[in-house]
């Protein structure tokens, strides 16, 4: 995780969008906006900005066709319920997002 520093980290985890967006993502599946629009139930341009935040904190890539995949060195355990981000192991079974 060269240049993701643990501040910057807690600064791009901060926005709850990006939880539900990791959490989709960490099911294992590739999924273009659209499906991630309707999946956080979030709007298009919410997810593309939050997309642009995870990208650039390297968090995810884009693969081919559009289609975004949370980045390979990131580990999900658990049948997508925990990610280990390197600094620290989200628990995304145990969220209580709002909706």
């Amino acid at each position: 995780m060269a240049g993701l520093t643990l501040a910057k980290l807690a600064s791009v985890l901060f926005d709850e969008s990006r939880w539900r967006i990791l959490g989709e993502l960490a099911k294992g599946e590739a999924l273009p906006v659209q499906e991630l629009v309707r999946r956080t139930r979030r709007t298009r341009n919410s997810v593309q900005k939050n997309m642009a935040i995870l990208k650039d904190a390297k968090l995810v890539v884009q693969a081919y066709g559009h289609l975004y995949r949370l980045a390979p060195e990131f580990a999900v355990t658990d049948a997508g319920t925990r990610l280990d981000l390197g600094f620290c192991v989200l628990c995304l079974d145990r969220l209580q997002l709002g909706h």
